[in-house]
């Protein structure tokens, strides 16, 4: 029989947070922020919540509205601090919580570079060993979750970096060169695109669209960048065909392949030499 206690995740995260001293290697700015948005997190993208979502009495109107007035205050830097989670108990968490949280919801933040990313794993690293530490969580539990914070850490890293490269590359033309710019596209591919081969030696990618019924590409890259992506890694990008060639025009984040397929399933053969 488990001799854990179970507590509110709200209550563990203010433990953990008033528990720093000065001394400590985290930073508490580091750790506040890092825990407000893991809350956010779990309180509007997991589906811890997604019961007590009620849109039916809000008409498309009044949500936009609602929209634009977060917008707004997004941008004067006027947010509050998040909501707390209620009730929610600490062995309502699990180990996807933080895989998606550290491979697609972070990742989704337009100033979130590998730096930040590694430290907020490192929060949430220090923050499951106090939690287990207070025998509020049970050793397997926390097993699971190091294991998944080992696992999805050096990836979600790799697809910041690589999502930085490709929006500098895009910015900078793309590879095309100024004489071609100008010229119209005959098609356009957009959406979530899952990497289905890399071929090092011609540097060329090639993707599929959910909606498409056939590969994308090729895609022309530089080395620099190729050797970042995996099979499978999930690029939201924009696609233009002209000449016969599939040139990037515009590019979101990148989230790695772990994310989308359990580790189980997971089978990443070594890049096309």
């Amino acid at each position: 029989m488990s001799t854990h206690t179970d507590i509110k995740v709200q209550e563990a995260m203010d433990q953990f947070t008033m528990s720093l001293d000065h001394d400590d290697s985290l930073k508490v700015d580091d750790v506040e922020t890092c825990l407000e948005m893991f809350a956010d997190y779990l309180m509007h993208y997991s589906d811890l919540f997604q019961d007590e979502i009620e849109m039916d009495d809000t008409t498309p109107a009044e949500w936009e509205a609602a929209l634009e007035g977060y917008i707004e205050k997004l941008f004067d830097g006027d947010m509050e601090r998040p909501a707390e989670l209620g009730g929610l108990l600490l062995s309502q968490l699990d180990g996807e919580h933080i895989k998606d949280f550290l491979g697609w919801y972070l990742l989704r933040e337009p100033a979130m570079d590998s730096l930040a990313l590694e430290s907020f794993a490192a929060v949430l690293h220090a923050w499951v060993d106090f939690i287990l530490a207070k025998a509020w969580l049970n050793k397997s539990t926390h097993k699971r979750f190091v294991e998944v914070l080992n696992d999805v850490v050096p990836e979600s890293s790799r697809a910041s970096k690589v999502a930085h490269l490709l929006l500098y590359f895009v910015r900078l033309g793309g590879g095309v060169s100024p004489r071609l710019r100008g010229k119209r596209f005959d098609k356009f591919a957009e959406g979530h695109a899952r990497i289905d081969r890399i071929d090092m030696a011609t540097k060329h990618v090639f993707m599929g669209f959910d909606n498409q019924d056939k590969l994308i590409g090729p895609v022309n890259l530089p080395l620099e960048i190729i050797s970042y992506l995996c099979k499978g890694d999930v690029l939201d990008v924009e696609l233009g065909k002209r000449g016969g060639q599939w040139i990037i025009v515009d590019i979101g984040p990148v989230y790695p392949a772990c994310v989308y397929v359990a580790a189980d399933e997971l089978q990443i053969p070594d890049k096309l030499t």
